[in-house]
């Protein structure tokens, strides 16, 4: 979740990939920002099955990764048999230029407005259910990003 790059911005974000996928194109028309959508492999240590759905707009680059359960628990929710009780979340992960960091906070912004619940919520989901720092740090990333004390600075 933490990054060490200048130009990017991660954080969770407590609904399925495909309401945040949605949500995201549904914003992204709003403000008339055009994209192209593309989908790369799964990252295997969020979820095996799932690929990453990404967006590509002028100096941007979003993408959608969902997060089910770590490899482990994966492994003994199907012997178990309760793997479909392990609902996913997503996982965003933002490249942008500094050209586009006012851009970036609006749709963020505007994706947290539209957002069912608090994008930070992520305390439902069995591999963060003691998370609290975690959440915490979501919190503070997503409130960072949407306020707009903070639009034309750095996050």
């Amino acid at each position: 979740m933490l990054s060490f790059y200048r130009n990017k911005w991660e954080a969770y974000v407590g609904i399925p990939q495909h309401e945040a996928s949605n949500l995201l194109e549904k914003v992204m028309k709003t403000r008339n920002i055009p994209f192209t959508k593309a989908s790369n492999p799964p990252i295997y240590i969020y979820d095996s099955n799932h690929d990453q759905i990404i967006y590509k707009a002028k100096d941007l680059e979003i993408s959608i990764i969902y997060v089910s359960a770590d490899p482990l628990t994966r492994f003994f929710s199907t012997l178990l048999g309760t793997r479909g009780h392990l609902k996913g979340i997503s996982y965003l992960s933002i490249t942008f230029t500094s050209e586009s960091k006012l851009e970036l906070a609006k749709i963020l912004t505007d994706f947290y407005h539209n957002c069912p619940q608090e994008p930070w919520r992520i305390m439902g989901h069995p591999r963060f259910q003691f998370a609290f720092l975690l959440q915490l740090i979501n919190k503070r990333k997503w409130k960072k990003a949407c306020n707009h004390i903070y639009l034309k600075e750095s996050f």
